[in-house]
């Protein structure tokens, strides 16, 4: 009998056998969060470049912010003998204070630029535009504590640098102001002491602005946090402002998405007046003006003194505001 061999696969045994490639694809990893960055920077110096994953610029931000404040803390506990070790290398008491207020500022920008750091490296790290947070009170709550933090969680990069650099020269004439009242005494006569007066002059004359830019600053990240149509950058904005002027005009084109702006600081400028016409306490302030004159030329301050007198003679003017 033959036997007969029956092959079922004749090319199994002639090619190797085929394997197939797999491709599977690797999910893209999380888009960065430039508010969270911006408020990470601003609690802890570095926090939003670690968490942009700049750890060593996160870790150096970190370090110059314990050094600075190591250092504040240091100069207020052993303030005597700083002002000895100083006077012993012939710097006078005035230039000390020059110095300390040059520092403060030049922490205060840091502490802003760290933070502006942290947001646009996030941006850039970004693939699709920054829309802003969702929220619609988190933005108007942190512009209350400073201002332009809410411009940056609703995405308003620019917007909030304008209000972040008034924000700074308010904390630092509120702090100018108070280290100058204290350390005034000691401060010898020289023309660093003038210097130093006019540091405190145009800090008085910019303190009653400060509330203004803290009011105006809420209020525009309120508006904005409502309407997502107003989180365009604010170039934008101010070309689409220029080209609805041009087609329509000033009153139809302009007026009417800027009008809530305009109708707060006229609410603000007639609430502010109506108190001063009629709960102005004449005999306080004018006590306290007196005192306060005499104390700053006591102490051999002038222009203060100067700016207090004028503002007596303007108010003598007006008969409800006669000192």
């Amino acid at each position: 009998m033959e036997k007969i061999w029956v092959i079922e696969d004749p090319d199994e045994n002639v090619h190797p056998q085929r394997t197939q490639c797999m491709t599977t694809e690797v999910p893209a990893p999380p888009q960065k969060n430039p508010a969270l960055a911006y408020s990470l920077s601003l609690f802890f110096w570095g926090g939003g470049q670690i968490y942009n994953n700049q750890r060593k610029k996160g870790w150096t931000f970190l370090v110059l912010m314990l050094v600075f404040y190591t250092g504040t803390v240091l100069s207020l506990v052993f303030g005597k003998d700083i002002l000895l070790f100083f006077s012993d290398h012939h710097i006078s008491h005035d230039g000390v204070f020059i110095i300390s207020e040059l520092m403060i500022f030049c922490g205060l920008l840091f502490w802003q630029y760290n933070a502006g750091d942290a947001y646009h490296t996030a941006v850039k790290a970004r693939r699709e535009p920054f829309p802003g947070i969702q929220s619609r009170v988190y933005p108007f709550l942190c512009s209350l504590v400073m201002p332009g933090w809410g411009q940056f969680l609703n995405g308003q990069p620019i917007k909030g640098s304008v209000f972040s650099g008034f924000s700074l020269i308010g904390f630092f004439s509120l702090i100018s102001a108070s280290g100058i009242i204290v350390a005034w005494p000691a401060l010898e006569e020289s023309d660093t002491r003038s210097l130093i007066e006019g540091i405190f002059t145009l800090t008085v004359l910019f303190a009653p602005l400060i509330p203004f830019f803290w009011i105006l600053s809420s209020f525009d990240a309120l508006r904005v946090s409502i309407d997502d149509l107003k989180k365009e950058p604010l170039l934008d904005r101010i070309k689409y402002a220029n080209n609805r002027r041009r087609t329509q005009g000033l009153i139809r084109g302009v007026f009417p998405h800027i009008k809530s702006t305009i109708l707060l600081l006229l609410v603000l400028l007639f609430v502010v007046t109506i108190t001063l016409y009629y709960y102005f306490p004449v005999h306080y302030y004018r006590e306290q003006l007196t005192s306060l004159q005499a104390w700053l030329q006591k102490r051999g301050m002038t222009m203060v003194p100067e700016l207090i007198g004028r503002l007596r003679t303007l108010l003598a003017f007006t008969p409800r505001f006669t000192l």
